[in-house]
């Protein structure tokens, strides 16, 4: 018990706190001074030692204690708005055993002191406000604090405008105590854009009382106070009739705002404009009004049915003068502030209106009279009714009188003579009398006419005064045409390509008729000659607008004619002659027979192995023709004298060879008809001569200016044919032709060579054929020549039908041409060259040789 009873003493000792000490804050010095002793009673030494802030806690080094006196030493200053006190504890130590005799807590008290002055959040501040701010109202409200001890008259402030620059009669600034400033008065826009406001926070200290200060700046924004004033109460123009968009004047105002905000922005209005002819513009730079002439425009009212207006031009003749009334104003609404009375301690007596425009509230405006004069120009004829309608049936007789025009003419003192004239009649139909107006016919109206639409056909009339310049009024007339049955009904498209197929195919054919109906569709079909027809072709339905044309599976492949009939609904008809192609289609799409089905595409693979087997026969015919072949016969070369066939050509004059002109005719081999055959052998053997042509591989067009021999008007067209593909093979399969042209080829080389033997004159580089190769008897198979012709020609006409006019005939379908065809093989033979039999070609080669390239003389 007496252990518990001297522990419990001793924590009680521990927490007793001795008197505390006080410290000024920022206390000046000079340090250290003794703050005070710690006592104790004590028979036996003992050491003190002090723990806590101010020594070995923050703010450190501000406090010490002699461990044998007690004395506790003040070494720095301290901060009352860091630290308003310092906790400490104390404790005494035996010295002889070292034992902790006494623990004790120590409080410091730090006094403040007026060391902080009240601060403003910012040290400046700038606002902007309208002129037309009411008194009262709050502009701004500053805050200040000061950090020394609250609820102290250290810490108490109070605010105060130090200056306001500038200084303005009509306007008080003041501050309240919770830093409001406001303002008693009116604010002036054209007298002060701008305050600089100083305000000072000050507070109570009782040594020293310390203040700190802010500025304020406050932006004026000018508003509408001043309303525009006109310089000029009165003002006239001049501007012409018809007139538009031109200055008539423009009207000057003063304004004291500031420019260019609304509230110097001149807004003008116009009164005693019952007519709307004028408008007025603000000219951006200067403020002035600009009163021009309105545009004319077109304006469109519901009710219900659209109706449309358009706004008539400035006429003298409706007024010689206009009498107008301008007023002005400005876009922002106007305000005043006016001070009657400046009270000290209240708010002033002012008068403050303002005017809200959507509201109906406007200033008193000053008006400015505007006398506008109207000069008279030559107006143009205008008709009573400028849109007329008429209704006529379609192909009226010419001379029938549509409507007659009457047109006015509003000029006094100008020239009201006028004619009227057509202005537009796209088809020629009509004519107007140029005095009366009396609109007529010239020609049939047609409604079927592409210048007609939606039956109806427009045309302009002019009325054209003698005015200078002349002046020309509009008319419209519309005529409405009814529709008779004057056309018979069509098929849009004649000619047709269907696909040869196993059984029956159709393709649709659709009629057309110009008329309206009741006179049109839908037609009745009717094939022409139905049972020459039958079982070949028919039509499914017989009744509509499209019907088809079904081709039986006995129909083959060819170029057909059907004749069918087409009735409209009042039984009147045309007979319609369709040309048919029936052909083997290249793919499933739609029917096409100018592209046919290549014959290499229906080969069958046993065809193909056929031309495989016979290719190797040939090649093995070929290697034993080569190896049983004998010796050939050296060819030798003949010295014959050929002093009969050289010509004396030494002389320096011209040539005799004549220009040509080039015609680049074109031969068609479908024209075989219109050859002359009387000169056809002759024009074969001009086109064989070897110097005479050329041959395209083509065979399809031959191209010669080397026509002076020719006494064929369509020689071209015989050689096209015989060197075309399919009808030269055509002909040359008649044996007795093959015999013609062998027996022709030889007679021509045996001629050949008896004109290089006999030395004739005549060149065969020529333009022309020897004369006297067509007298040594080479036009002995002429007549056979002829017959092939004629029977050529026979075989090419169809039955019933005009060789110049027929549709084209479609042959059997022998497929796509080759497009490089192999040549039958010209059997020559061939003698053996020996290059050296050239070195001595006897003394009239050489003589030849001398005069092609003769020896350069030496000096």
């Amino acid at each position: 018990d007496a252990t518990d009873s001297k522990n419990i003493h001793s924590r009680q000792k521990r927490a007793w706190i001795v008197d505390s000490f006080s410290i000024e804050e920022e206390n000046p010095g000079p340090f250290p001074y003794a703050l005070g002793t710690i006592q104790l009673d004590r028979t036996y030494l003992v050491t003190f030692e002090l723990l806590g802030s101010g020594v070995n806690e923050d703010p450190k080094g501000i406090l010490r204690i002699d461990q044998h006196t007690g004395v506790i030493t003040v070494l720095g200053p301290v901060d009352y708005e860091q630290y308003d006190k310092l906790k400490l504890t104390f404790q005494a130590q035996n010295v002889t055993n070292g034992a902790v005799d006494t623990r004790l807590g120590v409080e410091i008290s730090i006094l403040d002191i007026n060391d902080h002055p009240p601060t403003f959040q910012q040290e400046h501040y700038e606002i902007t406000i309208k002129e037309s701010m009411a008194q009262e109202n709050t502009l701004i409200v500053l805050s200040a604090r000061d950090d020394d001890k609250p609820n102290t008259k250290n810490s108490t402030f109070s605010y105060r405008i130090a200056s306001v620059i500038p200084r303005e009669t009509d306007a008080e600034f003041y501050i309240d105590t919770h830093g409001k400033i406001s303002f008693k008065g009116c604010l002036d826009y054209e007298k002060a854009q701008q305050y600089t406001i100083i305000v000072e926070a000050k507070d109570q200290g009782e040594k020293v009382r310390l203040s700190s200060s802010a500025t304020v700046v406050l932006n004026l924004e000018d508003d509408n106070n001043n309303l525009p004033v006109l310089l000029n109460q009165k003002a006239s123009g001049k501007v012409k009739e018809r007139d538009e968009g031109v200055t008539v004047l423009r009207i000057q105002v003063n304004d004291k705002d500031t420019k260019p905000t609304p509230a110097w922005k001149a807004k003008y209005s116009i009164e005693g404009d019952k007519d709307g002819h004028f408008q007025i513009i603000t000219d951006p730079e200067t403020n002035d009004g600009i009163l021009t002439v309105v545009k004319n425009y077109f304006e469109t009212l519901q009710c219900p049915l659209p109706l449309f207006f358009v706004s008539q031009s400035l006429d003298y003749e409706s007024g010689k003068r206009r009498n107008l009334s301008i007023t002005v104003r400005n876009e922002a609404d106007y305000f005043s502030c006016i001070v009657k009375k400046r009270n000290p301690t209240t708010l002033w007596d002012v008068d403050m209106k303002r005017y809200d425009s959507s509201k109906g509230q406007l200033p008193p405006l000053i008006k400015q009279t505007v006398d506008v004069i109207v000069e008279d120009v030559n107006d143009p004829p205008e008709f009573q009714t400028s849109i007329k309608d008429v209704y006529v049936v379609e192909n009226t007789e010419i001379g029938h009188v549509l409507e007659t025009f009457t047109a006015v003419d509003q000029d006094d003192s100008l020239s009201s003579e006028f004619v009227y004239e057509i202005g537009n009649d796209p088809a020629g139909w009509v004519t107007v009398d140029p005095k009366t107006g009396v609109v007529k016919t010239i020609k049939k109206v047609d409604r079927e006419s592409p210048y007609v639409v939606n039956n109806t056909y427009t045309i302009v009339i002019y009325a054209i005064d003698k005015g200078n310049p002349p002046m020309t009024g509009t008319g419209t007339l519309k005529i409405h045409l009814s529709d008779v049955n004057d056309n018979t009904p069509t098929v849009a498209n004649t000619t047709i390509d269907m696909c040869l197929e196993g059984g029956p195919s159709n393709t649709t054919i659709t009629a057309i008729d110009m008329d309206a109906d009741p006179y049109s569709g839908p037609f009745r079909f009717q094939l022409i000659n139905e049972k020459e027809m039958k079982g070949k072709w028919r039509l499914e339905p017989s009744y509509g607008y499209s019907v088809d044309l079904i081709k039986e599976s006995s129909v083959f492949s060819g170029v057909y004619e059907v004749s069918l009939k087409i009735f409209d609904k009042q039984e009147q008809y045309s007979v319609q002659n369709l040309t048919v192609t029936v052909c083997d289609c290249v793919s499933s799409g739609p029917a096409n027979c100018r592209f046919r089905k290549s014959p290499a595409a229906q080969m069958g693979a046993s065809a193909i192995g056929i031309i495989f087997v016979v290719l190797f026969l040939f090649l093995g015919l070929l290697l034993l023709a080569l190896t049983f072949a004998g010796e050939k016969e050296k060819f030798r070369l003949i010295n014959d004298n050929a002093g009969n066939t050289l010509l004396t050509s030494n002389t320096e004059t011209p040539g005799t060879d004549c220009m040509v002109p080039h015609t680049g005719q074109q031969v068609n081999t479908t024209q075989v008809d219109a050859v002359n055959g009387q000169n056809a052998f002759g024009i074969y053997q001009q086109f064989h001569n070897k110097n005479a042509y050329q041959v395209p591989h083509t065979g399809q067009q031959v191209n010669t200016t080397q026509v002076d021999a020719v006494n064929g008007q369509n020689a071209f067209g015989i050689y096209q044919q015989f060197h075309n593909k399919n009808a030269y093979q055509s002909i040359y399969r008649n044996p007795s032709y093959r015999s013609t042209i062998n027996q022709y080829h030889h007679t021509q080389h045996q001629q050949n060579h008896h004109y290089m033997r006999k030395g004739s004159q005549r060149s065969h580089t020529g333009s022309t054929v020897s004369s006297r190769m067509r007298s040594n008897g080479l036009f002995i198979r002429e007549e056979k020549l002829q017959t092939i012709i004629k029977e050529r020609k026979l075989s090419l006409q169809s039955n019933g039908n005009e060789l110049r006019d027929y549709p084209p005939h479609i042959y059997a379908d022998e497929g796509q041409p080759m497009s490089d065809p192999e040549l039958d093989a010209i059997s020559i033979d061939e003698q053996e060259f020996v290059p050296d039999q050239l070195h001595d070609l006897g003394p009239k080669f050489n003589d030849l040789a001398a005069t092609c390239m003769p020896v350069p003389k030496t000096r």
